[in-house]
């Protein structure tokens, strides 16, 4: 007797306002998203045929529903083993219905049960206070656990919320002092970014593992220091904080309360803005959850392995397939050279550019690592800008045009 295969399977289990809509909608959801991110509140989004038009009637959804969801892997790893994952509990955010043929679009956030976290505006003020003491005011005010999974502790002589939601407030605040927070399951989860970065990472990703992949480099919106102006409380003076190198600096309006807290603020800031210098876009073949907020190392990339921080993951299941993607930024060591005598600082070589040259190009020949070349646009970026102009561009498009030519300084650089 020929012996039958069973094949893998994938399913979403969906409880919606505390009932089992599994058997309601297993033939009709032709699409399922779960996105778990670090930068703002995870949602899902169904797609339902509706062919009946139940869902334009007795079940219109009603902003404010429940929804509970996860994912089940059946026979994943053989014959009999099961694998899944919880994603969480939701609120409905939003829907929509369209047709022919007729379909709703389901969109949930995480989030309390009590929406006033997300839309009721509060005005208060707090004296020699804590983060952490902030943080876990707000949660116990919607009946939220707080995990406060950091050893930072800071404290602020005075801070004041001003006509915000409490959602809002708190996301700008841990911000603010680089910090990550988000809300699942009934939690409110604050952590630290430079904390969890050097975490071991929870995965290899192998080339071989991914089915598609785009790496990305930009000097745009990245910056080599931070200048941070601020009145003095206690004297009402204008002091100002530099954290850095001068180059691209960023500038920083924040209210600080000495040169210490400003230079925090300012350290944040820099490495917030800087995340997105080199990032990374994979998508998977399914196999064990990674989760957000972690990170993973690539191998199999040449140039491009190393660290990374795993920002988003969204998960999509389908009619034909289920995939992962993740959403990476790479973790790269501290260049800052501030602070360092003109003996200590690194040497530079000059090389005049010929026609072919990229920045790219030439990061590689110096340095061995093409993802450099913002340190040769950074010491050239003056002289590459006016010869851009020169040539007609408005711009050189973060160090993409240069010219034949034009003298540059490597720092640092050597054949």
């Amino acid at each position: 007797m020929e012996e039958v295969v069973r094949t893998r399977r994938v399913q979403t289990d969906i409880f919606y306002n505390g009932v089992d809509a599994n058997i309601y909608i297993s033939d009709t959801l032709s699409d399922f998203q779960y996105d778990d991110s670090t930068e703002e509140s995870d949602s899902i989004s169904i797609t339902i045929g509706d062919a009946d038009e139940k869902w334009s009637g007795a079940w219109i959804p009603y902003k404010g529903d429940k929804i509970s969801a996860g994912i089940k892997l059946e026979d994943w790893e053989g014959e009999g083993i099961d694998q899944g994952f919880y994603c969480g509990e939701f609120i409905v955010d939003s829907f929509r219905l369209s047709g022919p043929p007729q379909k709703v679009v389901i969109e949930g956030v995480s989030s309390p049960v009590n929406l006033d976290f997300k839309e009721t505006t509060r005005t208060q003020t707090w004296e020699k206070v804590t983060i952490h003491q902030i943080a876990a005011e707000i949660a116990a005010r919607y009946g939220l656990t707080l995990v406060y999974d950091t050893g930072q502790e800071i404290t602020l002589e005075r801070e004041e919320q001003n006509g915000e939601t409490d959602s809002r407030y708190l996301q700008e605040l841990c911000n603010k002092y680089g910090m990550g927070i988000k809300v699942y399951l009934s939690q409110i989860i604050i952590w630290s970014y430079e904390e969890y970065e050097a975490q071991e990472p929870v995965a290899v990703i192998e080339r071989e593992a991914v089915r598609k992949w785009e790496y990305k480099g930009s000097v745009q919106g990245t910056y080599t220091g931070a200048r941070v102006s601020y009145t003095d409380p206690k004297k009402g003076k204008k002091v100002e904080a530099f954290i850095g190198r001068e180059g691209r600096v960023l500038t920083v309006n924040e209210k600080a309360e000495s040169v210490a807290d400003a230079e925090r603020i300012g350290k944040n800031a820099l490495r917030n803005a800087n995340r997105k210098e080199v990032t990374m876009e994979l998508t998977l073949f399914p196999n064990e959850p990674i989760p957000a907020a972690c990170t993973v190392r690539l191998a199999g990339f040449d140039k491009m392995d190393g660290i990374y921080f795993v920002t988003q993951v969204s998960h999509r299941v389908s009619r034909k397939e289920y995939s992962i993607r993740l959403s990476l930024y790479q973790i790269s060591a501290d260049t800052d050279i501030a602070g360092q005598t003109s003996e200590e600082r690194p040497s530079a070589s000059c090389y005049t550019v010929v026609k072919g040259d990229t920045l790219w190009d030439l990061a590689e020949t110096f340095y061995q690592d093409n993802t450099k070349y913002t340190l040769i646009y950074e010491a050239n970026r003056e002289k590459i800008e006016a010869e851009a102009k020169r040539h007609g561009k408005n711009d050189s498009g973060g160090g993409y045009w240069i010219y034949p030519g034009t003298e540059l300084t490597i720092p640092g650089g050597a054949k």
